[in-house]
């Protein structure tokens, strides 16, 4: 009873919450990008919010559970290192940009520095929508399996709830509801994390007792344990990163991982940029960016710890890592390693407050998404591009109909979970990275960089990166060494940036 109650107070608040943000909307601007009016701490929890999420709270700690330590990067250059880097070199040069040319989106920016206010600003819309509806897929799959351990509802009945009430105050609010229920959606999600780790830490032993028994596990484990896939990495749990040979883990892979994809994707990803259009101050992208990877990098770091403290219980047999069944074979469902430990380690009155703690960080993505979507294909693609003369309650009435679509498509593939939410996130952010990193950072920082140029970029890293997933799956190997698949588009990408540049004048 206590967890259904903290569920309804948790929903009422943003209920509420959600129904003043959209009193507070009344224009375009202010649907799209809270007209450029967030405070300080409201965008700082919007960028925190935008990144944390079922990929922070469920994939991290479920990616940490498979392979401990060796993949230490993520929770060093990840999420942190974009939102705080990003506002530096994106959100500070777009800052006076948005001022002037009244900027709301990032395809705004690109069809201003592109003089391309039609071909542009199409293919960055589509495939942003493209991108975000691939994200969601990861967010729905994180709340049906903190509802299945929590309230013991369905996986997929915890999925639809959810998405229920995102996608209503989305279509109401626009990004005014969606800044000030991610602020908090940021702070409920850095207290559970602050608040619940450290006691689960406390049962498997403490720090120094749980980092000696993961020392041990390639000894104490064996096939009968689970199926062979649960110790691949189990002999580079204590280490920073595995051999070059190893997948995943391996140094060569870390590189390509959390080196490209998900720091560089992140930086540039549609609405993580759109975000950065959102604050009031030039003053903010001082020591906003501080504050940010600060607070981010110990969340993600404690939920990483949560991981190992799973599996270094899981391996004692103080708990039970659930099946999941991917077609003919069975392996562990890593990401159920934070909730499923909570549920043994926390009193029962704390473990109630993982609810809120993970709905708030899924939420907090899972709406910014929807409207990033939206937003492309009404505001970006329609208004703009196609040149529609829309009135303001003619795009209402288009987001209507596109946001339920959208939150409700991307939701009918989540019913089908993977093991690894973490691999949704990261096929998402590829595409990311391999279609916007240079049509934006050469196009801030390079003045040859041209519209030409822009354009085949986004064409050549969606094209390659969807080849390179659809032929080789998530890894590629080059000489004999496993390679994150971002690296073929990420290579075009970069040299139709800067061959076309070089050889292509605007005047041609």
């Amino acid at each position: 009873m206590l967890a259904v109650a903290v569920f309804l107070a948790y929903l009422l608040a943003i209920a509420i919450i959600a129904y003043y943000g959209a009193k507070r909307t009344k224009t375009v601007a202010d649907f799209v990008a809270a007209s450029g009016q967030l405070g300080f701490w409201t965008y700082c929890l919007l960028m925190i919010g935008s990144v944390f999420s079922g990929m922070t709270l469920i994939g991290v700690a479920g990616l940490a559970f498979t392979t401990g330590y060796a993949n230490v990067w993520e929770r060093i250059i990840g999420p942190p290192f974009a939102i705080a880097f990003g506002t530096i070199l994106i959100g500070y040069k777009l800052f006076n940009l948005k001022e002037k040319n009244g900027i709301l989106t990032i395809q705004d920016y690109l069809a201003y520095r592109y003089n391309d206010p039609k071909v542009i600003r199409i293919l960055a819309g589509l495939i942003s929508a493209v991108t975000c509806f691939v994200y969601l897929i990861g967010q729905y799959t994180a709340i049906g399996v903190v509802s299945y351990v929590v309230l013991g509802i369905p996986y997929w009945m915890g999925a639809v709830i959810a998405a229920v009430i995102v996608v209503a105050y989305v279509m109401s609010g626009g990004m005014f509801s969606t800044a000030w229920t991610t602020f908090l959606q940021s702070i409920l999600m850095l207290f559970g994390i602050y608040i619940t780790v450290p006691f689960i830490i406390a049962w498997v032993g403490g720090f120094e007792g749980m980092n000696q028994a993961l020392l041990m596990l390639p000894e104490m484990q064996n096939a009968t344990r689970g199926v062979a896939e649960d110790f691949m990495f189990a002999k580079y749990l204590s280490k920073p990163f595995a051999p070059a040979s190893v997948p995943l883990a391996g140094w060569v892979y870390n590189i390509t991982l959390f080196g490209i994809t998900v720091p560089l994707g992140l930086m540039v990803a549609p609405h993580i940029v759109n975000n950065m259009l959102t604050f009031r101050k030039i003053e903010y992208t001082r020591w906003g960016p501080l504050v940010m990877y600060v607070i981010g990098f110990s969340a993600i770091f404690l939920t990483s710890l949560a991981g190992i403290a799973a599996r270094v219980a899981w391996a004692e047999g103080m708990i039970d890592i659930p099946n999941l069944t991917l077609g003919s074979v069975e392996v562990k469902w890593s990401d159920m390693a934070y909730p499923t430990i909570a549920s043994r380690a926390l009193p029962y009155w704390l473990f109630v407050l993982l609810l809120p703690t993970i709905l708030a960080g899924v939420m907090s993505t899972t709406d910014r998404l929807i409207l990033t979507a939206a937003n492309n294909i009404s505001y970006d693609v329609l208004k703009n591009a196609l040149g529609k003369n829309l009135s303001e309650s003619s795009l209402k009435k288009i987001n209507m109909l596109v946001v339920p679509l959208i939150g409700f498509g991307s939701l009918a593939i989540a019913l089908f979970p993977q093991n690894l939410l973490a691999w949704f996130i990261w096929a998402a952010l590829s595409l990311m990275t391999n279609c916007f990193f240079f049509p934006i950072m050469l196009g801030l920082y390079w003045k040859r960089m041209n519209k030409h140029a822009a354009r085949l970029s986004m064409v050549a890293g969606f094209v390659v990166t969807l080849l390179t997933f659809a032929i080789y799956g998530k890894t590629i190997f080059i000489a004999g060494i496993p390679v994150y698949s971002v690296l073929p588009g990420f290579i075009a990408s970069l040299a139709f940036a800067v061959v076309v540049s070089l050889l292509w004048t605007e005047k041609s």
